[in-house]
């Protein structure tokens, strides 16, 4: 976790978020449609509505901050909710605990729900809004990787989506324009992965590279990088990273989820009672508020 003393030296904890996102506006212009890839084996439904989805997973933190483009104008996306989900350190999903991340395959005693989840753990999930600038900003942990894939974030576009107001404070009536997949320079990488607890997973499980990968290609493709842009926020990296992309997202389009993942429905996840109150609570603490 960044540290307290790291926080109040930077005056990051009495900034907001417009002031704190070390990209305020929309770096890079070029108004590129980014490819659409898929949901993969791990998405959940009903996440968590906040800015900071740690949930004390160890990792080197990370402020993710990921702009939107129309790519029909040209202009900042605001107003625009963006889900982001990835995997731990060391390779595991939440929700999917009991899945070996080394195999893909139920840990031996492990009971499988039908919707393919073992448990309702929510770290390393969560939803927000794009500011004015068409920015939004998560802090996170850099993430692991599991067997068959390079080291990657998910995330979808809901241009149209409202948050409930069933005190769930989940996504309501809305449709998804765009599932994407971003990805790390190779370098940066090998260099977080010589960290702990990062390194402990190489002695079982040897990585696949993003030039291995099966959906790095598509990703980055037809004009488009799906590679995140990172800065130090500190003077080395094990005081953590700010990483920065632009998606550009074609606003009438309508993601088909009919086919989302290997079990053929999409899970929700079943949060714990107080969990939406203790996440907006943790975000004011830290002026990332929603």
């Amino acid at each position: 976790m960044i540290e307290d003393s790291k926080l109040v030296a930077r005056n990051w904890n009495s900034r907001g978020l417009e002031e704190r996102a070390k990209y305020a506006e929309i770096q890079n212009t070029t108004c590129v449609l980014a490819p659409d890839t898929i949901f993969g084996p791990y998405f959940v439904d009903g996440e968590l509505y906040r800015r900071d989805v740690r949930e004390n997973q160890e990792g080197l933190d990370m402020y993710l901050d990921i702009g939107l483009i129309d790519v029909n104008t040209c202009e900042p996306l605001s107003g625009a909710f963006i889900d982001m989900w990835h995997c731990n350190a060391t390779g595991a999903y939440s929700g999917y605990t009991g899945i070996n991340p080394d195999t893909v395959e139920a840990y031996e005693g492990v009971t499988v729900r039908a919707d393919g989840t073992t448990d309702d753990e929510t770290f390393l999930r969560g939803f927000t809004k794009t500011d004015e600038s068409g920015i939004a900003e998560f802090l996170t942990i850099f993430p692991g990787y599991y067997a068959s894939r390079t080291t990657h974030i998910h995330i979808a576009v809901h241009v149209n989506g409202t948050v409930s107001e069933d005190g769930t404070n989940t996504l309501a009536a809305s449709s998804i324009q765009h599932v994407g997949q971003i990805f790390y320079e190779e370098s940066l990488i090998n260099q977080v992965y010589e960290m702990e607890p990062y390194s402990a997973h190489l002695e079982t499980l040897t990585r696949v590279t993003n030039d291995e990968d099966s959906l790095y290609p598509s990703a980055s493709s037809a004009g488009y990088s799906a590679v995140i842009s990172t800065q130090l926020l500190g003077s080395t990296l094990a005081d953590g990273l700010v990483g920065y992309i632009t998606v550009g997202v074609d606003v009438s389009a309508v993601f088909d989820t009919s086919d989302s993942n290997p079990i053929g429905v999409i899970p929700t996840v079943s949060l714990s009672p107080g969990a939406e109150a203790s996440a907006s609570a943790l975000d004011a603490s830290e002026t990332l508020t929603v």
